[in-house]
């Protein structure tokens, strides 16, 4: 279990934590912005971002080889959006460390500080490792490190905090407490997700940032569903970012779990149960139709929307959706 602190300045609590020597993995241009903000509270810290934007596992490899014979820190910390905190969960699962691990993400979309999943590539192929080890001891989750981020940025990460919370809470490993972070998660995005990206606001960066941690927690209970388990190959295939190409399915998805019947049901709490979910998500996002809601999303945050073709689905979280999928049905 985790502990979140998730508000503007929530950085001031890294001095409430005892650590003599930190090894800091972040960005390159992200960490610029936030450096002098930061390094008042990093004394006598090594900073490492030698891994590409998806951190292969041969970055990881590199990394424990270039500490090998000079490892004497005491933390972990993290400082970056979803692929720097994957890279320092690698991290410490691959060189087998017991080190309190810190996540201050600089995005609002991921919710990777308060999961226990890590997203790499190994020979080009995208995996996720998921394991209790890496879930980060303690998140930071200060939104101004948001407020002022790429357009692009803000919307594709708060797209995928959306989606996390919406898959989770039809996904059939929900349980109650996930469910009841995913609402919430599912109310902050519906109010504040155009606004945080067409402004630069502290309360909708603020409100995000809560979106994307409650979102997070939501899913490393009842991890993610069909959206993502297509997101992985559309990725590779068209080379967009990770948010991008999970919100190209989540409207569609939605509309299909929709008319989940007792031929495709996939979630053994019955049919009942699964239509009433469903009916809690449109009712609480206030929509008759998924599809035209995201599409307007997109066009209002600027996401391009394209015909795409998914090549590879994981089959752990096509097990996790409410209806089996038929593509026929599906497509």
């Amino acid at each position: 279990m985790n502990t979140n602190y998730v508000y503007k300045g929530a950085i001031k609590e890294l001095s409430n934590i005892d650590f003599l020597k930190p090894l800091v993995f972040c960005g390159k241009k992200s960490f610029e912005k936030i450096e002098p903000i930061v390094k008042k509270y990093l004394k006598n810290s090594v900073y490492y971002n030698d891994f590409s934007t998806n951190p292969k596992i041969e970055d990881v490899k590199k990394a424990i080889n270039f500490f090998k014979d000079n490892f004497d820190f005491d933390i972990i910390i993290a400082i970056g959006g979803g692929s720097v905190i994957d890279f320092a969960k690698l991290f410490k699962f691959e060189k087998k460390l017991n080190l309190k691990l810190v996540a201050i993400p600089t995005t609002a979309g991921t919710g990777a500080e308060a999961t226990q999943f890590a997203v790499y590539y190994e020979k080009g192929i995208k995996k996720s490792l998921d394991n209790p080890v890496i879930l980060p001891d303690i998140a930071i989750a200060d939104s101004q490190f948001t407020e002022n981020n790429p357009k692009y940025l803000k919307a594709v990460t708060a797209l995928d905090a959306y989606s996390q919370a919406i898959e989770s809470y039809f996904a059939t490993k929900s349980t109650q407490e996930s469910r009841k972070y995913a609402k919430k998660a599912i109310e902050l995005c519906r109010d504040n997700l155009v606004q945080y990206v067409n402004s630069t606001e502290s309360k909708y960066a603020e409100n995000m940032m809560l979106a994307s941690n409650l979102a997070g927690r939501a899913i490393n209970i009842s991890r993610t569903t069909i959206a993502h388990a297509m997101s992985y190959s559309i990725t590779t295939k068209y080379g967009l970012p990770h948010g991008h190409a999970v919100a190209l399915n989540i409207g569609k998805l939605m509309e299909y779990n929709r008319k989940t019947d007792e031929e495709t049901l996939n979630d053994k709490r019955g049919l009942d149960f699964v239509k009433k979910r469903m009916e809690e998500i449109y009712s609480t996002i206030g929509i008759n139709n998924a599809n035209e809601y995201f599409y307007k999303i997109f066009k209002q945050t600027g996401i391009e929307k394209f015909d795409y073709k998914s090549d590879y689905i994981d089959p752990e979280r096509l097990k996790n959706n409410p209806r089996i999928l038929k593509l026929e049905l599906f497509e």
